[in-house]
Parts: C-alpha cells; structure tokens; sequence
C-alpha cells in the first residue's frame, strides 16, 4: 500500500498517514497494512449483519441502516486499537509522554533533632472493689 507512480489508489496512503498523524498513531516507517483489518472489520461486519437481517425477513429499510452503523463502530474500535497500540510502543521506547507528570510532593515532616519527651505515669495500684450479693444468696436472714 505504499505510494507507486499512477496507481489508482496513489493517494490512499497519503490520506492514512494523515489520518495517523491526527489521530496521534505514530507508525513513520511501519506498514500501512495494518489499516487493512478495520477496513476487514466494516466490510465483514457489514456483510454479516445484512445476511442476518435478510435471512431473520427483516425490512431492509431497517438492515442496511443499522448494518452500517454497527459496522462503523467495529471499525472505529478497531482504528482506536491501533492508536493505543501505537502509544503503548512509543511508552516502551521511551519516546514523548502525554501523561501529566507527578504531583508536588508533600512539605517535609520537620527535623528529627528535636527531642520528644516520653512521661511514664505510674499506674495506681487497684482497690479492691466491693462485689454486691445476689438476692437469695448467703445466709439465711433472722426471723
């Protein structure tokens, strides 16, 4: 799919690398043949669903719309797939990063030279605590 003098589809890869540098899948150097599986994606999909709506005795009226749109969207998913491939490359190489950098790390924790006093306090010892007779218990009371 490379550019040859008078092809017929000469400008076809023109207008894919202008379609990569705007959708941001940098691929300078790389095989524009991978376009070829979401151009696959709408024409299967598209195919499929028309055999599926005429086959169900479906009003064409209503196939070849959603057909079209369906296959659309498969294709875009496909074409965004090749975008993030692409940053996920371009993230491995090291290349330019889009991605906000760090935030400001918090203030530091004031220095430790100074010196924190521990007070140990003395627990008081335990009194005995007086434990209150259950009711009909113990000794018999006086008549």
């Amino acid at each position: 799919m490379e550019p040859r003098g008078g092809a017929p589809a000469g400008w076809l890869p023109t207008a894919l690398r202008r379609l990569e540098r705007k959708l941001g899948a940098d691929r300078e150097g790389r095989t524009l043949w991978v376009w070829m599986v979401p151009a696959a994606t709408v024409v299967i999909t598209f195919a499929i669903l028309l055999v599926i709506g005429v086959q169900g005795s479906v009003d064409l009226s209503l196939t070849i719309p959603m057909a079209v749109v369906l296959s659309v969207f498969l294709g875009s998913l496909s074409a965004i797939y090749l975008t993030a491939a692409s940053a996920d490359e371009r993230d491995q190489d090291g290349g330019p990063d889009d991605r906000p950098g760090p935030r400001v790390p918090p203030p530091d924790p004031p220095p430790g030279d100074v010196p924190v006093p521990i007070v140990r306090v003395p627990s008081p010892s335990p009194r005995p605590v007086e434990q209150p007779t259950p009711v009909g218990t113990g000794s018999p009371s006086p008549r």
